[in-house]
């Protein structure tokens, strides 16, 4: 195989020479580690279809963490191998035991650059080893280290590794997530008004305010509250929808296995940026995010009907712009 090589990529002194040893036909085992939750294990999606699709005769590992289990995609690899998490003790015997569970692989691909990933990676027996540039550490583990973009889409920051070995891959991604829609009486907006954490949510009285007007704006729309997993999340949702209680068009629903069928279905989603966020680009859902206290750029996919909302100062948007960005998603999508 040829090392497709740009300035600003990291290369050992052997890997011209490593790669080219391998043959593209000889690729039977690879490793892919990815430590990381619900939403980047959604954006995982594409690369692993494209790996797929190179290496059609492969068998594909995937890396996870034992906490990080929710969205895994089990149809598109063949073995799981899962990394306890730091709350799991464990003796250094048993630990590097489980390091080792993967065995010799022939490519390697390290998309998570955590502490976990680069003991996993620098352990494991691999022909050729691809990762992020971090620091210096990834010259003692990989074979080659591309940098990694702050400001780009992370499904396709992921795809980029790809591209030392000359893999063309598909744009817009392919995540190939359809499932059957939620027949409702009218057609809905969902809004998720929760985060990983209460500092990430939008505040919960901009929720209301918002889904007052658009309720009103939009009558037409069933506009429906979904709650998340976490007990502080099922408060905060349930606070909305008493508040809007007398809003004949707007409901809750909690969280659950019904929750893809419902996103897949919605004309629109509404949410801060969370992994239900992701579900929605996943699934090809009209999405509108909100931001502001994070850079939007990472999950920010600039194809398909995905919107942010986020002030040029992080300052947490009203609602009235919120609703300025709902209308013309709306719009486009219709269009």
């Amino acid at each position: 195989m040829k090392l497709w090589k740009e300035a600003n990529t990291w290369q050992s002194k052997k890997a011209i020479n490593k790669l080219a040893r391998i043959k593209l036909t000889a690729i039977n085992n690879i490793l892919v580690i990815k430590h990381a939750a619900f939403g980047d294990l959604l954006l995982l999606r594409p690369f692993l279809i494209e790996l797929r699709k190179a290496f059609p005769h492969a068998s594909i590992t995937l890396s996870v963490i034992s906490h990080y289990m929710r969205g895994l995609p089990e149809e598109l690899i063949d073995h799981l191998h899962i990394v306890p998490s730091s709350k799991e003790k464990m003796s250094l015997y048993d630990a590097f035991k489980n390091y080792k569970e993967v065995g010799s692989q022939d490519l390697l691909f390290d998309l998570t650059a955590s502490t976990r990933s680069f003991i996993l990676s620098r352990l494991t027996k691999a022909k050729f080893k691809i990762g992020f540039q971090h620091r210096s550490l990834h010259k003692l583990i990989y074979d080659i280290a591309i940098p990694r973009s702050a400001y780009h889409f992370e499904a396709e920051t992921f795809l980029e590794q790809l591209c030392p070995l000359g893999i063309e891959y598909e744009w817009p991604p392919r995540f190939n997530m359809q499932t059957s829609e939620i027949k409702r009486d009218k057609p809905y907006i969902v809004y998720f008004p929760t985060a990983s954490t209460p500092d990430k949510s939008w505040p919960a009285e901009k929720f209301v305010l918002l889904i007052r007007n658009m309720a009103d704006e939009l009558p037409q729309f069933e506009h429906i509250i979904l709650s998340g997993i976490s007990k502080w999340e099922k408060v905060a949702a349930n606070d909305i929808m008493t508040a809007l209680s007398e809003m004949e068009t707007v409901t809750q629903l909690d969280a659950g296995p019904q929750d893809q069928a419902l996103i897949q279905g919605a004309s629109l989603l509404v949410s801060n940026d969370t992994g239900i966020r992701h579900l929605g680009i996943a699934l090809n859902t009209t999405t509108v995010c909100i931001f502001f206290n994070t850079p939007p750029y990472r999950y920010w996919p600039r194809y398909g009907h995905h919107q942010v909302v986020y002030n040029q100062d992080a300052s947490v948007p009203d609602w009235q712009a919120v609703a300025t960005v709902m209308r013309k998603a709306l719009i486009i999508q219709t269009d």
